[in-house]
C-alpha cells in the first residue's frame, strides 16, 4: 500500500517544471493580442469618427492641412496608454494618427 501511496506523486515536479513555461508563454501571448486588438479597435473609431467630420464638417478635435488645388486633409492624433494583463507597473503607449480628405474646405 505504502509503494502504491508514493507512486501516485511520482513526476509532479516535472510536471510543474513543464507547465510553468508553457503558462508564461501562454499569458505573454494573450496579453499581446489584447494589447494589437486594443490598438486595432481605437484605430477603427478614430477613422470613422474623422471620416464623419470631413462629411458633416462638424467637430474640432483635427488639425486641418489645405491642399493645393482645393480642399484639405484632415489629421487625428491621439495618444494614450494600453492596460497590460503581466506588468502592472509599466504602461504601455499607443499613439493613434488618422486621416481623412475633405474635398470641399468650405463646409
Amino acid at each position: 500500500m505504502r509503494k502504491l501511496l508514493l507512486a501516485q506523486h511520482r513526476g509532479s515536479v516535472e510536471s510543474l517544471l513543464t507547465i510553468l513555461p508553457q503558462v508564461f508563454v501562454f499569458l505573454v501571448m494573450f496579453q499581446l493580442i489584447f494589447m494589437q486588438f486594443n490598438v486595432m479597435r481605437s484605430t477603427n473609431l478614430n477613422q470613422g469618427e474623422l471620416a464623419t467630420t470631413a462629411i458633416t464638417g462638424s467637430g474640432d478635435n483635427y488639425v486641418r492641412y489645405p491642399l493645393i488645388g482645393g480642399g484639405s486633409v484632415l489629421v487625428i492624433e491621439d495618444k494614450s496608454h494600453i492596460e497590460k494583463f503581466i506588468d502592472f507597473g509599466n504602461l504601455s503607449g499607443k499613439k493613434i494618427l488618422a486621416i481623412a480628405v475633405d474635398e470641399d474646405s468650405a463646409n
